[in-house]
């Protein structure tokens, strides 16, 4: 009687009891086939028959009904296993030996003497006493017949016979006791055999068994028993056809033996056997393992190759062999898979169960899967003692439904090994479970993975043009690197026939199309043949262009929709059971799908249904076993036996019950949160948000266990986007964890850029002194790159996060670019640490003023001095790049402080650069307030004021140079107006003009004469002092008055020839006074020439010819000549004659002559013949010809000659003119 329960949803209102499993008849079912069988039986013909049907169509409960109504005639036997395999002995045996067994101890001990068979009755107390009493008496009784007697001291009984029989009596009893003792110590053993002193007597043979050899004794048992029917059961079972041969052949020997003969009724074999085992009827027996094939041939192949059978031929074949069956009585199935459910329902419903308590789906799955009869009642069974125990209690386990229970019912009665091994997690659902684990971590990571790398194409793409411009960069210095052997320049790249400079080269257009095509080709200066590297070369040296989907322009409704696919889909993995794992289909290309794990795991099509289809859970284990738990939810339960009991990660298991995080922190063990078993995503989170002493535990824990589990867990938090991820870096930070900013900087797990500055931006605020940690090269590229992003930086912090925050930034050595960018504080110390990039906006955020940081500025804040000073490049670059042209040092003050202190350490190119951007204002009044070997920076840059003192001290120093020059005259000005000449003594001014006149390189004469004009000399200037040069110096003096207009001046400055008198003498007005030939020597030419010289100097050269020119000086000579016939000066025969012989110019000779009318024609001829060709024809001789020169002149000249007779001139006979005829 079962116990009253309490009443559970569910729970039948009834008691239940257990439905029985042994075979039941029924009438109307089985009730024809025992008329059948009882009509078989009625012919004697009938001896071998077949009850044949599957399993579970009733042919026990049809042999029950069929035995009960002959019990006293029927043998029935039933074998349900075999003995061990010994020596590889044959299966038919093997049945054999069973069978004569169950005959063997089927009947009571003695009812058989005759056999080997035949058993001694058990020896009892009395039975062993009269055997003992029956041997004292034949041993004892024996030997007094035959006369043996006493020996000495025995009494004699004719003497004393009381004496006598008490020993006769006494020894008797010995002996009756001893024996019967021994007899009944040895009891049933046999004695076989004994061995002594090597001798061997054997007294029986050990027993052998099986048909053939106890083939009389089974003759005999059935002799001694007579029974009418023997009815064999679940021989089928072993699948060997061969003893159904053995028992036909038993049969036929019993029947045809003598003591059956004469009996009326033969003995019947009934036989009830599956259908299908009259396919096996005439099969050869099948080879055992080990026993070798033979072979067809030398090529060993073996004979198993058998051709193939004809099925029609081999069912005839078989029906000649199943001949033996006289009769065959086949029961027809009454349950299948269409009616199975049902009939489930209806066991279920026999218990006390409503319909619907278990789901019509899982009974039409199960059904399919279970067409027997005793199988069904024994769910059914098991069922309701399960439920009695899990379900309908007081405790039961949390979410287990009807349902869950009924599939692990079923489950077990298929796989009952299996199911128990489920407590040991040994089980092949505990394997699928290892592997759901690991496959929703795969395809979680996957996605992830597919996540960032969306969120990294993204970022890419908006930071095309910057990567452009890199890239570009990149392939500039490239070429650079590697100049063309050839000598003839690269000109330009080509992608895809389309040509670009290498300006060009740092656009987006031009990388977007190699990112497309993979190649590019670079162009050379008269060189046909480009130089093209190939497709792995490019993305050696560009990775940036491998992806070509990072050159797409940005789409950010396409991401938005593709990271909430991805996180739909991790949230859905994360919560999805073993039915839910086997369909979700967005599997990467090539992977196997969990379906197809349950179908390599498990052992039966019903187990793998019951599990896609949802019926058996993850949770198969807490609905196998009672529940002892206080748990309130089953994935608390799941939890605590799956990942806390074994200490396992299971970092993806998602709870959904109501207060899942405190109700299993109720039962944990104390030292959960430092175990493995803590990684878990919500386990963590909760840890983390409510329980932060706990939490350090964890911390310590990731801190300190560096294997795979510590790191998938921080993949995995750090990717899922609900969980506390900065609380998690914070208490990683604070623990400390010496590779915290390494990691966040650097590891390629971080979802995105975004999130890996949130986490190290939570790190910096919360992070300890920097050298606990290790600062790397991660560290150091992402805080150079995206400092300014992070709140630890931009925004204001309390000073101890401050102070840790320029500890890190110092301890990457991070250059500020943008001072802007950065808290108040944090600007203070990175101003005092000079940790700034140089710039106009920084120096002006440095030293907290809006105007231009000109140094003026800048030397107010000492730090700031030091930082710039040191890298005063830079500084002057940043206010050049200002743009605004502002100058760099407004006072004379600060600009002579700051060459006297950095004179020794600037270079002369730094300094230039600082004084050179100086103002105006800045000017230096005393050069000699700052060192002299910077005077010519100073003068060059135009800053040194023009006082005599100073240009009297710098030329002094460095004379008057290019530099000074500039300053006195600047470029297409006026030179300018020199200060304060009276501050220099008079003589210093002298000293000073003389260098300014000699300073001819650099100065116009003009100029230098203005210039020493300004000095206000009172003295003369030295002459020999002043160096004649080829410029205008004396003419622009006499006018300046500086220098005396004497011959002593003319003498001093003819010495540098005509260019340093050239225009003095139109100057002098003393000229005609001292001119003489002497200080004309050498360019009388020049002198007469010159249109600037008066004509009354030039007359008198003219005049005075041979004294001024006496030798045959032809320049001198033309430009007199030439002179004199402008100004109608007529020369002496003389004269005319020595010019006409050194210059030979007609224009000048011939009209001295046409003047000169009383020349001799003798002279006039010669003078004339002097003048070359044509004139020379006049000395050829008389009779020589030439032609009459043109012109006036030479018509006047030749008349002369002619009236004189010494030429005729006549008129040509061919051709116009006329000739010349020599005549002397």
């Amino acid at each position: 009687m079962a116990e009253e329960r309490p009443s559970q949803p569910g729970a039948p209102r009834q008691q239940i009891k257990l439905g029985s499993l042994a075979p039941e008849f029924e009438n109307g079912q089985h009730g024809i086939y025992v008329r059948h069988l009882e009509e078989a039986v009625l012919d004697k013909r009938n001896r071998n028959i077949a009850l044949t049907g599957r399993y579970g169509a009733g042919k026990s409960s049809v042999l029950d009904d069929f035995q009960k109504k002959h019990d006293k005639d029927t043998v029935r036997i039933s074998i349900n296993t075999l003995g061990p395999d010994k020596d590889d002995e044959d299966l038919t045996n093997r049945i054999q030996k069973e069978l004569v067994k169950q005959l063997v101890y089927r009947l009571t001990p003695g009812k058989i003497r005759r056999s080997r068979f035949a058993r001694p009755k058990p020896v009892t107390k009395g039975r062993a006493f009269l055997h003992a009493l029956f041997i004292s008496v034949v041993g004892l009784g024996f030997p007094w017949v035959l006369g043996v007697r006493s020996g000495p001291g025995w009494p004699d009984a004719a003497a004393d016979l009381p004496g006598y029989l008490v020993r006769a009596g006494m020894l008797f009893i010995l002996v009756l006791v001893s024996l019967w003792a021994a007899r009944w110590i040895i009891g049933d053993r046999i004695v076989s055999e004994v061995t002594t002193a090597g001798t061997k007597i054997a007294l029986g043979e050990g027993p052998t068994t099986y048909f053939d050899s106890f083939l009389d004794e089974i003759v005999a048992f059935f002799d001694t028993v007579k029974p009418k029917f023997v009815i064999f059961e679940d021989l089928d079972r072993f699948e060997d056809p061969q003893i159904f041969d053995s028992l036909r052949e038993l049969n036929t020997l019993i029947n045809s033996s003598a003591n059956w003969q004469p009996s009326d009724a033969p003995l019947r074999f009934i036989y009830a056997i599956k259908d299908s085992l009259f396919e096996q009827l005439g099969k050869e027996p099948e080879l055992k393992d080990g026993e070798a094939k033979a072979t067809d041939g030398p090529d060993g192949t073996t004979a198993s190759a058998k051709p193939r059978l004809d099925i029609a031929a081999e069912a005839v074949r078989r029906a000649n062999r199943t001949k033996f069956f006289e009769i065959v009585v086949p029961m027809v199935p009454f349950i299948s898979h269409r009616n199975a459910r049902d009939l489930l329902a209806e066991e279920l419903v026999k218990l006390g169960l409503d319909e619907n308590d278990v789901s019509r789906p899982l009974l039409d799955l199960i059904a399919r899967h279970t067409t027997d009869m005793r199988l069904m009642k024994n769910i059914c069974n098991e069922f309701v003692v399960f439920a009695e125990h899990l379900l309908w209690t007081k405790t039961p386990a949390p979410g287990m439904t009807a349902d869950h229970l009924f599939a692990l019912v079923a489950y077990k009665n298929f796989h009952l090994a299996d199911f128990e091994a489920i407590s040991q997690r040994a089980s092949t659902l505990d394997e699928l479970e290892r592997i759901h684990r690991d496959e929703v971590r795969t395809l979680i990571e996957g996605l992830q993975e597919q996540r960032r790398n969306r969120m990294r194409t993204e970022e890419q793409r908006e930071r095309k043009e910057e990567t452009a411009a890199k890239l570009g960069s990149r392939l500039r210095e490239i070429k650079d690197f590697f100049p063309p052997t050839s000598g003839h320049p690269y000109v330009s790249v080509t992608v895809d026939d389309e040509g670009y400079g290498f300006d060009a080269a740092g656009s987006v257009e031009f990388w977007e199309r190699v990112a497309k095509s993979k190649t590019f080709s670079i162009v050379q200066r008269y060189n046909s043949t480009p130089v093209t590297p190939s497709r792995e070369q490019i993305s050696r040296v560009f990775p940036e262009v491998i992806n070509s989907t990072e050159w797409l322009d940005p789409d950010p409704e396409e991401l938005a929709r593709l990271i909430d696919r991805y996180d739909r889909d991790i949230a859905t993995l994360r919560g999805a059971d073993f039915a839910g794992l086997a369909s979700y289909e967005r599997l990467p290309k090539g992977r196997i799908g969990f379906d197809q794990r349950i179908t390599d795991v498990l052992d039966s099509e019903l187990a793998r249904d019951l599990v896609r289809r949802g019926f058996i859970t993850r949770n198969y284990a807490e609905y196998s076993a009672i529940f002892y738990g206080k748990f309130v939810g089953v994935d608390v339960a799941f939890f605590y036996n799956h990942s806390i009991q074994p200490n396992e990660m299971y970092v993806d298991y998602e709870f959904k019950s109501e207060k899942a995080m405190s109700n299993l922190l109720e039962q944990v063990p104390a030292d959960f949160t430092s175990s493995v078993s803590a990684l878990n995503l919500q386990v963590a989170s909760h840890l983390l948000k409510e329980k932060p002493e706990d939490a350090k535990q964890l911390v310590a824990y990731v801190v300190t266990h560096d294997g795979k589990d510590v790191q998938k867990f921080l993949d995995a938090f750090l990717n899922a986007p609900d969980a506390p991820r900065e609380l998690l870096v914070q208490k990683l930070t604070e623990h400390p964890w010496r590779d915290v900013f390494e990691y966040l900087a650097g590891h390629p797990g971080i979802p995105d850029e975004e999130t890996r500055l949130k986490l190290f931006d939570r790190a910096l605020l919360t992070g300890l002194h920097a050298d606990v940690y290790e600062i790397g090269e991660s560290s150091r590229a992402l805080l150079e790159s995206s400092y300014p992003r992070l709140t630890a930086v931009r925004e204001s912090q309390t000073a101890t996060q401050t102070e840790r925050v320029f500890e890190f930034l110092e301890a990457v050595e991070l250059v500020v670019t943008d001072l802007g960018e950065l808290n108040a504080p944090l600007r203070v110390r990175i101003v005092a640490a000079h940790r700034y990039k140089v710039s106009a906006p920084n120096l002006q955020l440095a030293l907290g003023v809006d105007v231009a940081p000109t140094l003026d500025e800048v030397r107010k804040i000492q730090s700031v001095w030091e930082f710039c000073k040191t890298r005063i490049d830079d500084y002057v670059a940043a206010m050049e790049a200002d743009g605004s042209a502002q100058p760099i040092v407004l006072m004379e003050s600060v600009l002579v402080d700051v060459i006297n202190e950095q004179h020794g350490s600037w270079t002369e190119d730094q300094l230039r650069d600082v004084i050179e951007r100086s103002a105006a204002s800045a000017t230096i009044q005393e050069i000699e307030d700052v060192p002299e070997p910077t005077w010519p920076l100073i003068v060059d840059a135009g800053l040194m004021a023009p006082t005599v003192a100073n240009i009297f001290a710098y030329a002094l120093a460095h004379g008057v140079d290019e530099r000074l020059a500039g300053l006195l005259v600047p470029d297409g000005a006026d030179q300018v107006e020199l200060q304060d000449f009276e501050e220099v003594a008079d003589p210093d001014r002298g000293v000073l003009a003389v260098r300014l006149l000699n300073a001819s390189a650099h100065l116009a004469a003009q100029a230098r004469v203005q210039l020493v004009k300004q000095l206000n000399l009172e003295s003369a200037i030295e002459l020999a002092k002043v160096t004649p040069g080829p410029d205008q110096l004396l003419a622009r003096a006499l006018e300046a008055k500086l220098l005396p207009d004497t011959f002593d001046t003319f003498a001093h400055f003819a010495t540098c020839g005509w260019e340093s008198v050239s225009e003095a003498f139109a100057v002098s007005k003393n000229a005609s006074g001292f001119m003489t030939p002497a200080l004309l020597a050498g360019f009388v030419g020049e002198f007469v020439e010159s249109p600037w010289i008066p004509d009354e100097l030039r007359r008198m050269v003219v005049e005075r010819l041979g004294d001024y020119v006496p030798g045959d000086d032809k320049k001198a000579l033309r430009a007199a000549g030439q002179f004199a016939i402008g100004n109608q000066i007529w020369l002496s025969l003389g004269e005319i004659r020595r010019i006409a012989r050194v210059t030979q110019d007609p224009d000048i000779v011939l009209r001295q002559l046409t003047y000169a009318r009383d020349t001799a024609p003798a002279d006039l001829s010669g003078i004339l013949a002097s003048l070359g060709q044509p004139y020379d024809g006049l000395s050829a001789g008389p009779g020589s010809e030439f032609d009459l020169p043109a012109g006036s002149s030479n018509e006047t000249l030749f008349k002369r000659l002619e009236a004189a007779g010494r030429i005729e001139i006549v008129q040509k006979i061919i051709g116009r003119g006329r000739k010349v005829r020599n005549l002397v």
